[in-house]
């Protein structure tokens, strides 16, 4: 791996745990649950919050299974065969 994909997948890491504690405060932050306010005049501001974290919760884990996938984990793997035809696993694969 070269240093400019090692740099690029530690900057996508610290971006992906970095949405993983804006979740967790976005979580735990209380101003809303006392508000009567009805966005769109018929959900209640609390769960449209909710709606909100939970959107925002599937971006970052999105972000999080592009990081723990990387481009290059996707390639399958090199085979080779014998001269039965029948493919047998290289030494990396055992």
């Amino acid at each position: 791996m070269t240093t400019e994909k090692k740099d690029r997948l530690v900057t996508r890491q610290r971006c992906f745990w970095l949405g993983v504690l804006l979740l967790v405060g976005l979580q735990q932050y209380p101003g809303v649950w006392g508000s009567k306010t009805l966005v769109l005049d018929f959900l209640p501001m609390a769960l449209f919050y909710q709606v909100v974290v939970s959107l925002v919760a599937v971006v970052v884990w999105w972000i999080g299974t592009i990081v723990a996938w990387p481009d290059d984990a996707r390639e399958p793997p090199p085979v080779e065969s014998t001269s039965a035809g029948v493919p047998q696993a290289t030494e990396d694969q055992v």
